[in-house]
């Protein structure tokens, strides 16, 4: 196989679609505890994890959909505010 040819990602790489465990996820979110990952999944949140070898693991995109969405909330609710107070 050609060096050249071969392709290394990291956790980093915004295209790399990995899977991460329940600690991985709470670092990602802000240091939360995991308790509170499972608390988003139950309420509907993150979306249900899959298993893999019983253990509950959220895809990089997962997280990242959710992230995207609370910015949304805040531009909105910015927004708002600013339309009321002019």
């Amino acid at each position: 196989m050609d060096p050249k040819s071969e392709t290394i990602t990291t956790p980093l790489d915004a295209n790399a679609e990995r899977l991460l465990d329940l600690d991985e996820v709470a670092r990602l979110l802000g240091g939360i505890s995991t308790r509170s990952v499972r608390r988003l999944i139950a309420r509907g949140d993150l979306p249900p994890p899959v298993k893999v070898l019983s253990a509950p693991r959220l895809y990089t995109s997962d997280v990242r959909t959710y992230l995207d969405g609370l910015k949304e909330k805040r531009t909105a609710l910015v927004r708002r505010r600013e339309r009321r107070e002019t």
